[in-house]
């Protein structure tokens, strides 16, 4: 066993010996802590850096030793995310939301570094509440005209490659016609058919 999957191992051990009755497994990066109530934690074991990074074990394709740096990054959605009335945090949910009812290939910090780049350039970005029909309607457009041959992009605040693990754009292709639909229906007056609607891209998220 190579080093990388002995720390995630004795990482798993130390877990199920605090919570035996409890489902812990991992993913190759992390190890995944499923409760009974549906809440799910993912642990990643990480060593600080001198610079204040983290190296974290990489278990996948023999074992490998990988760094990153989230306090910038954290430090730098949070200030577009203020600048910009919360959107770019609510945003980033919205879209795991996405991904997650619709098995969307596509990482988390990936999604945060395209709400950042999004709303930096977005028309309504200091608009209300009432412009997230049309914010998601944008950003799935957004996605899908990503360049599908582009194997990674530039975290925001610590420009670590952030590399994609599956084409996500053909199904934000579809939640974008899917939002075109449901906007069709609001300005009808179609309240229920647009909550369906806005169901289809966001599941049991929406609560309409």
């Amino acid at each position: 066993m190579d080093g990388q999957s002995a720390l995630l191992q004795a990482v798993r051990n130390s877990i199920r010996v605090t919570y035996p009755t409890t489902e812990v497994g991992g993913d190759g990066q992390v190890v995944v802590v499923q409760f009974s109530d549906g809440i799910k934690f993912e642990v990643v074991p990480v060593f600080i850096n001198d610079d204040k990074s983290y190296t974290y074990p990489d278990s996948n394709n023999g074992g490998s030793w990988k760094v990153t740096n989230p306090i910038p990054e954290i430090r730098t959605i949070s200030l577009a995310n203020s600048l910009y009335n919360k959107k770019v945090k609510h945003l980033a949910r919205m879209t795991r939301a996405w991904k997650k009812n619709n098995n969307v290939l596509i990482k988390g910090l990936l999604i945060d570094t395209f709400a950042y780049n999004f709303m930096h350039q977005w028309l309504y970005k200091d608009k209300s509440y009432l412009h997230y029909d049309y914010m998601t309607r944008d950003f799935m457009k957004y996605l899908s005209e990503r360049d599908r041959t582009q194997d990674y992009w530039r975290a925001p605040g610590s420009g670590q490659e952030v590399w994609r693990i599956g084409l996500f754009e053909p199904k934000a292709s579809q939640a974008y016609e899917i939002a075109l639909e449901a906007i069709t229906c609001e300005e009808k007056g179609y309240v229920y058919s647009a909550n369906q609607k806005w169901r289809e891209i966001f599941g049991s998220f929406f609560a309409g």
